[in-house]
């Protein structure tokens, strides 16, 4: 027997398991997780997705761009912060403060993208770089 959830009697019945799916979406206070899609040449990052609508361009269930960590993305409620495309956030890189990567840009080792700022194309931030408030 096929587990449905009912509205009521004008409502089509949602399986169950993708009715809990949507709420955790909803009530999560985790912006993304890491998903199990492996990077094609480093496979020890992997693809985030979202948990929960992030600032205007970011809706629940929307792939993102690569970590290597929880840790490399602000999961804080209300940070807009994002990593899109295949850019990638990696080692101890930290993105935050409605602060985004782009296309294939890349913060890794100690890097600090934050204070609005985007790095896009194939820009990098290594090293100790600290950007702050910049589009790159």
């Amino acid at each position: 027997m096929k587990h449905t959830r009912q509205g009521g009697p004008a409502s089509t019945p949602v399986p169950l398991a993708r009715y809990q799916e949507k709420e955790l979406m909803k009530t999560s206070s985790r912006k993304f997780e890491i998903t199990d899609i492996a990077h094609e040449k480093h496979p020890f990052l992997h693809r985030i997705r979202a948990l929960r609508d992030v600032g205007i361009e970011v809706r629940a269930g929307d792939l993102g761009g690569f970590v290597e960590a929880e840790c490399n993305l602000s999961q804080e409620d209300d940070d807009a912060s994002w990593i899109f495309d295949d850019a990638i956030a990696a080692g101890a890189a930290s993105v935050d403060k409605d602060s985004c990567l782009r296309d294939e840009a890349v913060a890794c080792d100690q890097a600090y993208v934050t204070q609005r700022s985007t790095l896009s194309g194939h820009a990098r931030a290594e090293d100790s770089a600290y950007i702050r408030g910049s589009v790159l």
